[in-house]
């Protein structure tokens, strides 16, 4: 699982990771770290974060601003606050983090709060996963054996650069300047609107249209309902190692921008 410590002094890190080694020991665990707000807010949206641990007091926004900003954005992200104070556990229960876990943290309570999440790792996930994405090579996408038929070449591209984001919102703005080359910006956004409407409708004839997530003109994709090669190098499952081989989305010139990043990911 991939676990994000959040935390201004960097001992307590350490700390904290050394303590979930040792409650919680697995090859498959990849740690990510942050000292501040910004930091964390970029871990979570650069990676795909199963369980954040937050230090409450951080200097500039708290850790409590930060659980209510990844709630917002990443509800599934199980969330468990770490601080020194008792005071805050009331405005932390109202978050409905996972737990309230008090410096020096316990080895017992730790194994406790692992093993209680409210979104258990992995729970309830492999059956809803229905569409499978290739993004090395060529992007196809496939229901069961099948490959999803898209009514229109734009609305696949839309999906592509959707899946790449990892369930990061895009808005309407991002999505026009790297996908649509209009004369003007509202023929963009009227290209748009045809590529969601034929995009939704295809995936309406698998009765996965709510892979699509739409909020304030900005788009996603439900990363619950996806099996993706491409997360799963990101995740660095041991199986999906050797599947870059140099190749990535070869259909769409926006995602050159993305093969730098996989050169070096191991």
């Amino acid at each position: 699982m991939n676990i994000l410590i959040a935390d201004d002094e960097m001992s307590m890190r350490y700390d904290l990771k050394f303590a979930i080694e040792r409650v919680a020991p697995s090859d498959e665990n990849v740690f990510f770290f942050a000292q501040n707000y910004d930091t964390a807010i970029e871990q979570i949206h650069n990676n795909k974060i199963d369980i954040a641990f937050l230090d409450i007091n951080m200097p500039g926004k708290t850790g409590l601003e930060l659980a209510q900003t990844i709630k917002s954005y990443h509800p599934d992200i199980n969330i468990i606050m770490v601080t020194a104070y008792r005071e805050y556990a009331l405005d932390a229960l109202r978050l409905y983090v996972s737990a309230y876990l008090l410096k020096p943290v316990d080895d017992n309570e730790l194994r406790e709060a692992l093993n209680n999440l409210r979104k258990p790792i992995g729970a309830g996930q492999t059956a809803k996963k229905a569409l499978h994405v290739k993004c090395f090579g060529n992007f196809e996408v496939f229901f069961g054996e099948k490959p999803v038929k898209f009514s229109r070449q734009k609305g696949k591209e839309l999906f592509a650069y959707l899946v790449c984001l990892r369930g990061t919102s895009a808005t309407r703005g991002e999505i026009c300047a790297n996908i649509f080359e209009e004369s003007s910006e509202q023929k963009s956004f009227e290209h748009l609107k045809k590529a969601v409407q034929s995009l939704k409708k295809d995936l309406s004839k698998y009765q996965m249209e709510e892979v699509l997530e739409h909020s304030r003109n900005a788009y996603s994709v439900n990363t619950n309902l996806i099996q993706c090669d491409y997360y799963d190098y990101l995740e660095r499952k041991p199986e999906a190692r050797d599947l870059y081989r140099g190749e990535f989305l070869n259909q769409y010139s926006w995602a050159e921008v993305y093969i730098y990043h996989l050169e070096n990911y191991y």
